[in-house]
């Protein structure tokens, strides 16, 4: 059974009540794109760094678990040109 989270929604909307419904997908709509905010000018800590959970909780509440398809050449060829 593969339920997505309108059907989820959808499911438990008669057991609350709409006010409660509709404030709770206002504040998930608002940390969700405040989610995407931070994760665009937040750069990746390097590996091992205690800030590297959160981080990846931000990028997955933002649902920016994929990044850029070139976000990887990007930064490597960034740290290249800091090199010169």
């Amino acid at each position: 059974m593969d339920l997505d989270w309108q059907q989820l929604l959808i499911a438990i909307q008669p057991f609350i009540p709409q006010q409660i419904v509709s404030d709770l997908t206002l504040i998930g709509t608002a940390m969700i794109a405040l989610c995407a905010i931070v994760a665009r000018f937040w750069p990746r800590p390097r590996a091992g760094s205690n800030w590297l959970v959160l981080y990846e909780v931000v990028n997955r509440i933002a649902m920016n678990s994929k990044h850029a398809a070139n976000a990887n050449d990007t930064a490597a060829q960034s740290s290249r040109d800091k090199s010169r």
